[in-house]
C-alpha cells in the first residue's frame, strides 16, 4: 500500500525563507506531506499545543539550523530548540540539518547579539553531541541533503504515514480478512491438538502396553570356558517388551536427532540388555556367560516402522549438504510428550517387566540375523 508520510519542518523563519521553500519543494517531490507551525506566533498555552500537536501526528522532524537563534518564549529557550526537544522527547526521527559556516551568513541571517549568539552556539553543540549531523552550504544543497537524509531514514525506520481513503479496506474486505485470521486460529488449534497426541488411524495398531515377540540368538559358555571354547552352544530364543519399553529405551536417543544407525544400535543394545537379564534368571543358563547376542534385522526394522506409524518420531526435515544422503530421525511433539511420561521419576514406580519366549539350541541362522 501506497504511503505518504509527515515531516515537520523546524527552523526559524525570516532568515530561512528560500531554505526552507527547498525543503518544502524537496519533500514534495518525494511525494511526501510537510508540516511546519513557524507562521504561528506561539506566545500562548494553545498556540504551543496545536505545535506540539503536529509534531505528534507526523512521521519525520526535520531540522535547520542557520545563524539565528530565533524568538524566545517565556522560559527564555529559542522555540526552534523548544520543538527539538520535544520532538526527542516524542522520539520522532531527527534529520538535523547545520548550516556549515554561520559565521559568513549575511549579517541579516545571523545573530546580532551577544547572548543570543551564545546561545545559538550551545544549540548547535547539542545537537552535534546527539546526532550524526548534515551540513549544508546553500539552499540548493539543502535540498539535495534532505532528499538524501529523509529517503535513508524512511529505509531505516518506516514511519506509520497515510493513505488515500480510497486505498483503504472495504468493510467487505475487513470481513474476509477477519474470517481468515478466524480459520487460521482455528487450523492452528487442529495442528497442535494433532501434534500433541496420537496420529488418526492408530487404534487399531499394537501400541503402549501391547506386547510384541522380538526373536534374537546368544550363546552359552561355561564362565570356567577356555580358548577354543568348545563347550559353546548358541540358543535361538524370543522376549516380549510392550511398545511403551521398546519406545522409551531408544526415545532420548532423539532428543535432538539420531542417524538410522544410531537409532537401530540404541533397539539392538536394549534387547540384547534385557535378553540376557530375563534368561540368566533360566536355571538352563546358571552359571554360564550369554554373550554374542544378534538380532533379526527385518524386526529392527519393524520397530521402526511401528513408532513411526503410531506417529511417535520421523524422519527430520532438516536441510543437509548433498552429499549426505543418510537418514536423521526425531521425536514428534507427541513422542516428545511421551518420552517425558515414560522416563519421568515417578512417585510409586512402573511394575513391567520385559518377559522371556521360548529358548531352544539353533541349529541354522537365520539369513537375515544381524550382530
Amino acid at each position: 500500500m501506497d504511503k505518504r508520510f509527515q515531516v515537520f519542518i523546524s527552523s526559524t523563519f525570516t532568515d530561512l525563507k528560500d531554505e526552507r521553500q527547498a525543503v518544502l519543494k524537496a519533500i514534495l517531490e518525494l511525494d511526501h506531506m510537510p508540516a511546519g507551525m513557524e507562521l504561528f506566533p506561539a506566545t500562548d498555552s494553545s498556540a504551543w499545543q496545536l505545535i506540539k500537536d503536529v509534531i505528534d501526528s507526523s512521521d519525520y522532524y526535520v531540522l535547520i539550523v542557520g545563524g539565528r537563534y530565533g524568538s524566545l518564549d517565556e522560559a527564555g529557550i529559542g522555540f526552534t530548540e523548544k520543538e527539538y526537544d520535544y520532538a526527542l522527547a516524542t522520539k520522532k526521527p531527527v534529520i538535523p540539518l547545520l548550516h556549515e559556516n554561520p559565521d559568513n551568513l549575511p549579517r541579516g541571517k545571523t545573530e546580532t547579539g551577544g547572548p543570543a549568539w551564545k546561545k545559538l552556539a550551545a544549540f548547535r553543540a547539542k545537537v552535534e553531541k546527539g546526532h550524526t549531523c548534515v551540513y549544508w552550504k546553500n539552499a540548493d544543497d539543502l535540498k539535495a541533503r534532505v532528499i538524501v537524509g529523509l529517503t535513508s531514514v524512511i529505509k531505516r525506520q518506516p514511519g506509520v504515514g497515510w493513505v488515500r481513503a480510497d486505498c483503504l479496506p472495504t468493510g467487505a474486505t475487513l470481513m474476509e480478512v477477519l474470517t481468515l485470521k478466524n480459520r487460521i486460529v482455528e487450523l492452528e488449534q487442529v495442528s497442535a491438538a494433532r501434534d500433541s497426541g496420537p496420529p488418526p488411524g492408530t487404534d487399531a495398531l499394537a501400541q503402549g502396553n501391547d506386547r510384541q515377540e522380538l526373536n534374537l540368538a546368544f550363546t552359552s559358555r561355561p564362565h570356567n570356558s577356555i580358548y577354543p571354547h568348545s563347550k559353546d552352544v548358541r540358543f535361538r530364543g524370543s522376549i516380549n517388551p510392550t511398545w511403551n519399553q521398546i519406545f522409551g529405551a531408544v526415545a532420548p536417543t532423539m532428543t535432538n536427532e539420531a542417524t538410522d544407525h544410531v537409532l537401530k544400535n540404541a533397539l539392538k543394545s536394549f534387547l540384547t540388555q534385557e535378553a540376557a537379564k530375563v534368561y540368566r534368571e533360566n536355571n538352563q543358563f546358571k552359571d554360564k556367560q550369554l554373550i554374542d547376542f544378534s538380532h533379526t534385522a527385518s524386526e529392527i526394522d519393524t520397530c521402526i516402522i511401528q513408532l513411526r506409524a503410531l506417529g511417535l518420531i520421523k524422519v527430520n526435515d532438516k536441510k543437509r549438504s548433498v552429499k549426505d544422503t543418510g537418514t536423521y530421525w526425531t521425536l514428534t511433539p507427541y513422542g516428545d510428550a511421551l518420552m517425558v511420561q515414560l522416563r519421568a521419576v515417578h512417585r510409586d514406580p512402573i511394575d513391567e517387566d520385559v518377559l522371556p519366549g521360548e529358548v531352544e539350541e539353533e541349529e541354522d541362522e537365520d539369513e537375515d540375523r544381524e550382530v
